[in-house]
């Protein structure tokens, strides 16, 4: 494939994103529920009791980014903050009842969408797109895992991963 090809692909994968995202939050706003992010919500919900340094790499966001995040729907009540038992070093999340309730419509509302989204092509063309995008993300994934074992190598070129 030529560049112009590659650049193609790439204009198609960021306003599918893009549109996905924009798409979804307009289902949830119109759900009128929680209007911050939900994947973080979601996520949460489906990690009870990870920490926020486990939350910013699953999400892909900055440790500071999501302390903002975390700040704002622990003050609209949908999550909690503790101590960890053994470690009192580490705070852990917690959905609260009514996060609970917002994670689960949220979700709801992502599988319909999905489905409306997905609306009208046929299994062979899913199982080929499903294909498709799990050996990119694959690829995605593996260079990730390179850069980051690349950051832990030390200036005097030691690796700290070997320590382990």
């Amino acid at each position: 494939m030529d560049r112009q090809g590659y650049d193609r692909i790439e204009i198609l994968m960021m306003k599918m994103s893009k549109y996905q995202f924009r798409y979804i939050r307009h289902e949830v706003d119109k759900a009128n529920l929680y209007k911050g992010d939900p994947r973080l919500i979601m996520a949460i919900a489906g990690n009870e009791g990870c920490t926020q340094a486990e939350l910013a790499k699953m999400l892909c966001i900055k440790p500071a980014t999501l302390t903002v995040m975390i700040k704002r729907i622990e003050s609209a009540g949908l999550i909690e903050r503790r101590m960890d038992e053994k470690d009192l070093r580490l705070l852990r999340v917690y959905v609260t009842p009514k996060g609970r309730e917002i994670a689960e419509k949220t979700e709801e509302i992502l599988r319909k969408a999905v489905c409306r989204i997905f609306e009208g092509i046929d299994d062979e063309e899913l199982a080929i797109y499903e294909k498709v995008v799990t050996e990119i993300l694959q690829r995605m994934k593996s260079c990730l895992e390179k850069e980051e074992k690349m950051e832990k190598v030390t200036e005097d070129g030691n690796d700290l991963s070997e320590k382990q």
